[in-house]
């Protein structure tokens, strides 16, 4: 299957275009401009590295957990070129294409939840071996201490781990810690389904900490 790949759940934005298993072209782009103004340009730069654009079959979209921002900057793209170009969209769990980076491992992915606390859930070979929660950094670095056999951490809060790291536990290095669209697009051939592109959502989890405050302000949510 041909996929145009995107991945926008952290604080850097990628595309990528897989042509049945083979990654043709990739762009990693951390910007200080919005993505609404960096994502358009990536995905027309990958689509004519690639010269895929006549030939897709799909496009792939991290929905999440991560940045509320990004996942909806991503998602309303994703419909948008499915729209327009007539082709099927996949939305592909952002922890679950994190995995892609570690086959035959077991590995924990974790993302920003904010307030020291990160999105995360434990797979191996791809396949989840936990359900997805929210937690604090270093309760969840302890808990995967106590498991068997080697678990590779990843994700964008690996600095924020304040306790040593138990023995069995090991960093991603650098080029494997974050979200890729390449892994978006490997995973989405797995997954052997399409989502309809306009009820397709991103999955938050948490809610926006801006809805919160508003909620809180109108009297609608308690302070405890």
């Amino acid at each position: 299957m041909r996929i145009l790949g995107i991945e926008t759940s952290t604080r850097a934005a990628s595309v990528a275009v897989m042509f049945d298993g083979k990654i043709l072209a990739e762009s990693l782009r951390e910007s200080p401009q919005s993505f609404s103004e960096t994502l358009m340009p990536q995905v027309e730069e990958v689509v004519k590295i690639s010269g895929a654009f006549e030939n897709l079959d799909a496009v792939a979209v991290s929905i999440g957990p991560g940045s509320f921002t990004g996942l909806r900057i991503g998602l309303a793209t994703a419909k948008a070129l499915a729209y327009a170009w007539g082709i099927k969209i996949i939305g592909v769990p952002t922890l679950q294409a994190l995995s892609y980076n570690f086959p035959n491992a077991k590995v924990l992915p974790l993302i920003d939840a904010q307030k020291n606390r990160a999105y995360c859930q434990l797979f191996e070979n791809f396949l989840p071996q936990s359900e997805l929660a929210v937690k604090s950094i270093d309760e969840v670095v302890a808990e995967v201490g106590k498991l068997d056999g080697e678990i590779f951490l990843c994700g964008d809060v690996l600095h924020k781990i304040k306790i040593p790291l138990p023995p069995n536990v090991r960093l991603a290095p650098p080029n494997l810690k974050m979200p890729r669209a390449s892994a978006v697009a490997l995973c989405a051939e797995d997954l052997g389904k399409f989502d309809n592109v306009m009820n397709l959502e991103p999955l938050y989890i948490r809610r926006a900490e801006a809805e919160e405050l508003w909620e809180k302000r109108h009297g609608l949510l308690s302070d405890k």
